[in-house]
């Protein structure tokens, strides 16, 4: 992931990223977020006029020592963290956020469940995943995405811990039926 990083760090958030991030904090009005898997998210910036606390986790420890340098200050803080063994205390957030994380990891369901574990009740867990990337040749290539998701899959994972839940497809705002755009599958699920 630190090279993932320095690539992405090279060319910057392009348009579809900030749109995705942006989708992902809808429902964000205030209070303790984190940011799992976060990279180079720059949701920490998009809520600053947001009263609360912004954690960002990731595994990289390169990702995490540059965001703390360009991003940390007393509301906003980056932490290498592992999400299967998360050091957050339970019931600790009231908004969770997972965006382009569960394609990458070998145990999708168990992140779910620490997210969980970590989300206040009432609290809101928002996820991103590419819409039904196996269907294109070559693009679940199990190096860097392990899993490819449609709207059912994501519900799966999150209604068992959910009263209420919506979802989002993003497409293109230029060319919406255009399949090579790599649609978004986005999920707000609000903990029971």
């Amino acid at each position: 992931y630190d090279a993932i990083f320095e690539e992405r760090a090279q060319s910057g958030p392009n348009w579809q990223d900030v749109r995705r991030w942006k989708e992902l904090i809808r429902y964000y009005r205030g209070g303790s977020i984190a940011d799992i898997g976060c990279l180079d998210s720059q949701i920490s910036q998009l809520i600053k006029d947001k009263p609360g606390i912004y954690f960002g986790t990731d595994m990289s420890k390169h990702a995490v020592g540059s965001m703390n340098t360009l991003h940390g200050d007393y509301q906003t803080k980056f932490l290498v963290d592992d999400i299967y063994e998360s050091e957050f205390q339970p019931l600790l957030f009231d908004y969770v956020v997972m965006g382009e994380v569960l394609e990458h990891l070998e145990y999708p369901n168990k992140a779910v469940k620490q997210a969980f574990r970590i989300l206040k009740p009432g609290g809101v867990l928002a996820v991103s995943v590419p819409l039904e990337e196996a269907n294109e040749l070559g693009a679940c290539d199990e190096d860097r995405h392990l899993w490819s998701y449609d709207t059912d899959d994501i519900l799966d994972l999150v209604q068992p811990y959910s009263s209420r839940v919506k979802t989002k497809v993003l497409r293109s705002r230029w060319l919406p039926t255009y399949k090579y755009c790599w649609p978004t599958l986005i999920c707000w699920a609000t903990k029971r």
